[in-house]
């Protein structure tokens, strides 16, 4: 099994339970093809119609950086663990979300699940649990009315400045078959009640994602490294072998 990179901001759970000769510049980076699936009233439409694609630079991501915002804040009474299995207040009343129960814990078991709460955001009326499997990871949008899963990600999300949109990239990884990429997530609200859809992904094999930030409501810079280079890294890539791309969502 490969090594997979996890964010460095792992949230604790819950208490109660040699470079390239030439590297891609930006401008050279590869074109994203491979597979790729938008989502738009019930039907699949082409992805190149909801975004574009263009070089961006280290200064914008970090200046994009300065204006971040937690998407997802943990309060002290939002969950809890019975038994192993997560539980949170649904409709003002706990439940326990038996979809969301720890199997075989700290082993080795290629069956393994363990589930952390990692937060909530009023405004879309959603908390956030990250699953953690033998070879990945996935992050579950709650419906705080309702206790369904609203959306399941790649990683933790982050929203947008306007709240519409939500995106994630996926984690770092040289492992063959998991996602390399960004997910997109249209935020529609109607009263009380906020629906999540995934408005488009880009799930490709020449880069790789390691970060991104919202510049603005419809604007994402992401830090990449070309796949290949990062194979030959081994996975441990330095600050000057990253580059970087603005995606604006039309």
């Amino acid at each position: 099994m490969k090594r997979i990179c996890f964010p460095v901001l792992m949230l604790t759970a819950l208490s109660c339970c040699s470079p390239v000769e030439e590297r891609p510049s930006v401008g050279d980076a590869p074109a994203i093809e491979g597979r790729a699936e938008a989502e738009h009233n019930g039907k699949e439409k082409d992805i190149a119609a909801l975004y574009s694609l263009e070089p961006a630079t280290e200064a914008e991501f970090d200046k994009a950086a300065t204006n971040y915002t937690v998407s997802f804040m943990m309060g002290r009474d939002d969950a809890r663990k019975v038994n192993g299995t997560i539980s949170l207040k649904i409709n003002g009343e706990w439940k326990l979300i038996e979809t969301l129960k720890d199997t075989l814990f700290n082993t080795d078991d290629t069956e393994m699940a363990a589930y952390t709460y990692l937060g909530q955001n009023k405004e879309l009326n959603k908390y956030l649990v990250a699953g953690r499997f033998y070879e990945h990871h996935e992050n579950y949008l709650i419906d705080k009315i309702t206790g369904e899963i609203a959306a399941t990600t790649w990683s933790e999300p982050a929203v947008s400045p306007d709240l519409s949109f939500l995106a994630n990239v996926s984690l770092a990884t040289t492992m063959d078959l998991t996602p390399n990429g960004i997910q997109v997530w249209k935020v529609t609200k109607n009263g009380t009640t906020t629906a999540i859809e995934k408005y488009f992904e880009i799930n490709q094999q020449e880069w790789e994602a390691f970060e991104m930030q919202w510049e603005s409501p419809r604007s994402i810079i992401i830090k990449i490294i070309a796949m290949k280079e990062y194979e030959m890294l081994k996975g441990e890539p330095k600050q000057e072998d990253f580059i970087y791309h603005r995606l604006k969502i039309k």
